[in-house]
């Protein structure tokens, strides 16, 4: 068994929750597979390619992989080429305004947040 029926069913409301997020991505791809479980698959569009696939270990895992990439997104929009605790004011404020609709739909893993403002994932 890959995950619990528990597990695979939170993994599975994580996913749901950032389901636009993670369709509209163009940085990596979640994929399901019979013999590891959710793969988190970095990819490139332009110009197409597959690097690294990481599995995906839990819920918790697949949620902040995505809270990390929606931060991504505001660091790279601001032209800034530097780690998500090094975010200045006006960073840190827009990424806490795009977390806020998912962090609403799961509020049990709000406390990931800070672990990424702190680097500790």
């Amino acid at each position: 068994m890959l995950y619990t029926e528990k597990e695979k069913h939170e993994i599975e409301r994580v996913k749901e929750v950032f389901a636009e997020h993670l369709r509209q991505s163009p940085d990596f791809e979640l994929l399901w597979s019979d013999k590891v479980g959710y793969v988190w698959l970095a990819i490139g569009v332009n110009p197409v390619y597959v690097d690294t696939g990481i599995r995906i270990e839990s819920a918790a895992d697949l949620c902040g992989r995505c809270l990390d990439d929606v931060a991504m997104d505001v660091l790279y929009m601001t032209g800034n080429d530097h780690a998500l605790e090094a975010a200045d004011p006006l960073e840190l404020a827009e990424i806490k305004r795009r977390w806020g609709p998912y962090i609403n739909q799961l509020p049990d893993y709000a406390y990931l947040c800070k672990d990424l403002l702190n680097g500790k994932m």
